[in-house]
């Protein structure tokens, strides 16, 4: 029963990780002020609470064995990756082939996968200080 768990945390952690990437240009489309904009930007949350999710589910199902941080610390690295590259991609002006609708919104998705990038390092390091 324990690893039908890890399963699905495997599976809501590659979910999460493939909204995070097809959402973002969807964002940058939109203006800030749209309303379609607040319902896309709760998908992208969503997909980072599934991400950070399953890591959080494996560390407190195994209770943080070292097999278990090192599995969590290269979650963690991958979604670092992910979210550092999508953000660098978001801040880039040739997104706006997409036709965004104002930079602010370029801004303001290029800073919340950033924060995600913060977020995932903070958490790496986190993982292996003693408690």
């Amino acid at each position: 029963m324990i690893w039908l768990i890890t399963f699905g945390c495997f599976v809501a952690y590659i979910g999460g990780l493939i909204l995070l990437v097809r959402i973002m240009p969807r964002l940058i489309k939109r203006a800030v002020d749209d309303a379609l904009f607040i319902g896309v930007a709760a998908v992208a949350i969503f997909g980072a609470m599934l991400a950070f999710g399953a890591v959080g589910v494996t560390f407190a199902l195994f209770t943080g064995g070292l097999g278990v941080r090192i599995l969590d610390a290269l979650l963690l690295l991958l979604l670092g990756i992910v979210t550092l590259r999508t953000s660098i991609l978001a801040f880039r002006p040739r997104y706006d082939s997409y036709q965004s609708a104002s930079g602010t919104s370029r801004i303001i998705v290029g800073s919340f996968f950033l924060l995600l990038t913060v977020a995932a390092a903070a958490v790496l390091v986190l993982l292996f200080v003693p408690a």
